[in-house]
């Protein structure tokens, strides 16, 4: 990476000082911007993680019928609750 490539980013010392412990755990050489890849890249690993253990849910959950309907009812009375709870709050029901 050319120096052209590189920015600064303005963070406060404490951050800076936890990026920079992070790095040296990594070893000798690891640099701030290793470490923030690092970072992003764990970030990223669990995020795929998280979608696909949702995902797998969701299918199951869709291939069982009483499942399904269950949602669905649960669903709905939320929708009623909240429906209610807007209308005993909005400026109408207060006049």
């Amino acid at each position: 990476m050319t120096r052209s490539d590189m920015t600064t980013i303005k963070v406060p010392k404490a951050l800076r000082d936890r990026l920079s412990a992070l790095a040296d755990e990594h070893g000798r050489g690891t640099t701030l911007a290793d470490a923030l890849t690092r970072l992003l890249d764990e970030h990223e690993a669990t995020q795929v993680r998280r979608r696909m253990a949702f995902e797998e849910i969701l299918t199951a959950s869709q291939a069982d019928p009483e499942a399904v309907a269950k949602g669905t009812r649960m669903a709905a009375r939320a929708i009623e609750y909240l429906q209610r709870r807007k209308s005993l709050h909005s400026p109408e029901a207060t006049t």
